[in-house]
């Protein structure tokens, strides 16, 4: 059995406010408060994302800011969340359209390498969910496009939520290491997948974890009030070669809470889970 020596992170935005009721939305007003905040939890790193809104991963002087406050606070960006591609997708549309939103990817992979971010991640889930096999082709023949563009640290992480054997056929279809899997516990619970199956079949493609609660056919809900079984996780977890980070997307409680005791309250889940199996984080 493996030690699970990894970082645990935090989603951007769950450090800041609530805006408009939305669980996770880009924090354009607070996203600089974030990494000191970050650090006075205890965390190792943020996972950017990247919606609709202003942000500074747009900007050279954005880019350097950023830089700056990884500096001050010791806290990584090793992934961005390109939640962005949810509303203007890469499929599915006209090709004046796509080849619009495959410009963005291209910016934010030109700018991923300025912050030393190693992980793409692109969600193909609710709204941009992948329905049949042209929507696969169509996505497969984009990233073969864009995986010569990384720099040989980076990965494509691909977030889907197809069935745990068609997505390791997705995934190895692209017949490149650059192309990596996310793994997500609560859209697994809420999709009633068999965890087991899931680690047997994609278990070595995972580039990328989000931890987070969800009721199965139901909602994301606080960590350990939902149908993710949690044990079985991290003892799934110690038998595959996983190196990557634990990144916490939990339920928004700032209508109990404030958002900083919620995310330190995660965080201690979390820690307590790899604790028990006598890891190191």
């Amino acid at each position: 059995m493996n030690e699970l020596m990894m970082n645990v992170g935090i989603m951007s935005g769950r450090l800041s406010r609530q805006i408009d009721e939305e669980i996770q939305v880009f924090p354009f007003e607070e996203w600089k408060k974030e990494f000191e905040s970050a650090k006075n939890c205890g965390f190792s790193s943020i996972e950017w994302i990247f919606d609709l809104n202003p942000n500074p991963i747009s900007t050279e002087q954005g880019i350097k800011e950023m830089n700056l406050l990884k500096k001050e606070s010791n806290i990584m960006i090793n992934s961005i969340c390109c939640d962005y591609f949810m509303e203007k997708k890469l499929f599915g549309k006209n090709i004046l359209e796509i080849e619009k939103n495959i410009n963005v990817l291209k910016k934010i992979v030109e700018a991923s390498k300025k912050l030393s971010i190693k992980n793409i991640e692109i969600p193909f889930v609710d709204s941009s969910s992948l329905k049949n096999n042209e929507d696969k082709k169509q996505i497969t023949e984009i990233i073969k496009k864009i995986i010569p563009l990384l720099n040989k640290d980076m990965k494509i992480i691909l977030e889907t939520d197809l069935p745990p054997k068609e997505f390791r056929k997705f995934i190895e279809s692209f017949e490149n290491d650059k192309v990596k899997a996310n793994y997500d516990t609560g859209n697994s619970a809420a999709l009633g997948y068999n965890m087991k199956e899931e680690f047997r079949e994609i278990g070595k493609y995972f580039g990328n974890i989000h931890i987070k609660d969800r009721k199965f056919q139901g909602d994301t809900v606080p960590l350990g009030y939902g149908d993710v079984d949690f044990e079985l996780f991290f003892n799934e977890l110690t038998k595959i070669e996983y190196n990557g980070e634990l990144i916490i997307q939990g339920a928004r409680q700032d209508f109990k809470e404030n958002h900083i005791k919620t995310c330190k309250d995660y965080l201690k889940i979390v820690k307590q889970y790899l604790d028990k199996y006598n890891k190191i984080v």
